[in-house]
């Protein structure tokens, strides 16, 4: 008999309780969460007030470069218009939030994909080198295309800016080029003098990972000659072009500081001032929008499951014999409408169904772990995410402890940094999925191969998953035992060679993180540190914990 009143049955009763929910309410959670969303989506539209163009920029016979020109309603031609770049293993999609924001204060925005990311041309060598020069040729590219069409940008007032590996790419053609007269550099430090760029705004998360706020004040006193030294400071005018300020937002980190709403905030107001435009403020739309796209995206998902798992459920009670032919009946139905999605070239639609395929048909194989299976994924997802907010918190508490005030935003940072990490790898995500999904739509050789595996045999996907996953966290929480002859068992082999395996993946992701390591030496050493193998080993030490074992154990009880 459970005692309600003992403490240690607390985890047990919290899963408990999370069982009831998903088993009983599954349905009226589901249409709840789609509900919430797609009011949020409605009332925050982020299209409202602007034009949305995708175009393709030919640079030779070969290689093309995708972009999305967004333009403001009810504003005449010509536009003052800013050109965003992205960052590494990133897309255009990743600046479109700020994009449509710069675009809803009345400045034009083109967001494009470098070669190598995203539906741009195929890059194969992505080292630091090759990509320094690729992606200054592709900026370059598209000045060339602004330029172009006078009669649509004004030529008078480009600038130009960037996130991460975007960043140092915007501060290379601003220095070469003084026709642009704005430029905006997040989340990376560089090199600029009292002369150029022009009107630099440099933007970092007090929580910032890669290129903490140091870095940046450095490189503020090296743009100002010293005279300016702190967040918020503003040196130089318009005029001459010397223009500079740093702001350090202590609300987002490097992952997310695209999505910051301080941060948008900033950049529009420099914008505005740059290109000599009246400094008016909106409400800013995109980042509500974000969470109504990610409620309506999993409501979507949780109801098509819920329903089918419920006829699943009336099938494997009365007509047992026809169920076998009901799994493959339910995963060719929603096969056809992924193929429907595909020739209507709704990406986002087409990800969805097959969210649904892959859900729904574990659900069916798997008919009583499903909700154990669902229990367990929120349990890691949350300590994931913990693992890796961990370096970020730790980061920004250096500056935290030189200024207590920024704990007064704490908790925005914790409330809005899961939804923003989550949307951001949900466009990671999407990026593997398609190889085109804009102007056209072109699946990824994975993503054919995934939905094969669904159709073939239902269900195969996630329950291989979970088995790998099973396997994994068994194997990290046993003492790495040796044979006789000094030797690791065959079981311990083959988890530390899928261990191995991974690490080589995920630095293969990373080469030019690694390469950027390298070059900085022991700081380099210490930011790879936080990033990797502290998040890998707050995990371990979390699956080896006897309260976490108990929540695992409330689960399978």
């Amino acid at each position: 008999m459970t005692n309600f009143n003992d403490k240690n049955n607390l985890p047990k009763l919290t899963i408990l309780h999370l069982f009831h929910l998903i088993r009983h309410k599954t349905l009226k959670l589901s249409l709840f969460l789609l509900g919430i969303g797609l009011l949020i989506c409605i009332v925050f539209n982020p299209l409202e007030g602007i034009n949305l163009e995708s175009v393709t920029i030919p640079l030779d016979n070969n290689r093309n470069l995708v972009a999305k020109i967004y333009t403001p309603k009810n504003i005449p031609a010509p536009y003052p218009t800013i050109i965003l770049c992205h960052g590494v293993n990133a897309s255009k999609e990743v600046t479109a939030p700020l994009a449509i924001e710069i675009a809803r204060h009345g400045i034009a925005a083109i967001a494009f994909d470098f070669g190598g990311y995203g539906e741009s041309y195929h890059l194969p060598d992505k080292s630091m080198q090759t990509l320094e020069a690729s992606t200054l040729a592709d900026a370059k590219a598209i000045l060339a295309f602004l330029r172009s069409q006078p009669q649509r940008f004004d030529a008078q007032n480009l600038g130009i800016g960037g996130h991460s590996l975007g960043g140092t790419t915007s501060l290379q053609l601003a220095q070469i080029n003084s026709e642009l007269h704005a430029t905006v550099v997040l989340s990376m430090s560089g090199f600029a003098t009292a002369k150029t760029p022009q009107n630099l705004f440099l933007g970092v998360g007090l929580y910032e990972q890669l290129n903490p706020p140091q870095d940046l004040r450095e490189m503020l006193a090296q743009a100002t000659e010293g005279k300016c030294l702190e967040s918020g400071q503003i040196c130089g005018n318009l005029v001459t072009g010397n223009r500079r300020k740093l702001f350090i937002s202590d609300t987002t980190d490097h992952f997310t500081a695209p999505y910051d709403p301080q941060l948008i905030r900033e950049v529009i107001r420099w914008l505005q001032q740059a290109f000599h435009l009246p400094v008016r403020d909106k409400f800013l739309i995109y980042p509500w929008f974000i969470l109504g796209f990610l409620l309506t995206f999993s409501g979507i998902i949780a109801t098509g499951v819920s329903l089918i798992f419920r006829s699943s459920h009336a099938i494997r009670i009365n007509y047992p014999k026809f169920y076998g032919l009901f799994r493959y009946g339910i995963t060719g139905s929603i096969t056809l409408l992924i193929l429907f999605a595909y020739q209507l070239k709704e990406s986002n639609i087409l990800l969805c169904f097959y969210l649904i395929q892959l859900c729904t048909n574990y659900a069916i194989l798997h008919p009583k772990r499903v909700t154990k299976a669902v229990v367990i994924a929120i349990l890691y997802n949350i300590l994931f995410l913990f693992a890796f907010l961990l370096p970020g918190l730790l980061i920004g508490a250096r500056e935290i402890i030189h200024n207590p005030v920024h704990l007064f935003r704490l908790h925005q940072f914790l409330i809005q940094w899961p939804i923003f990490i989550v949307f951001n790898y949900t466009l990671f995500f999407k990026n593997l999925f398609f190889q085109a999904y804009t102007l056209k739509i072109q699946l990824s050789w994975l993503a054919w191969l995934l939905i094969g595996l669904e159709l073939i045999k239902p269900g195969l996907t996630l329950t291989w998953i979970a088995k790998i996953a099973v396997r994994s966290v068994k194997g990290l929480r046993s003492p790495l035992a040796l044979t006789k002859l000094g030797k690791l068992n065959a079981k311990n082999s083959s988890l530390l060679a899928a261990l191995v395996l991974l690490l080589i993946l995920i630095l293969h992701q990373r080469s030019v993180y690694l390469e950027i390591v390298w070059s900085t030496g022991i700081a380099g050493l210490q930011v790879f540190g936080l990033l990797l193998f502290l998040p890998i080993s707050i995990i371990i030490i979390i699956l080896r914990l006897r309260w976490f074992q108990t929540l695992e154990i409330a689960v399978d009880s």
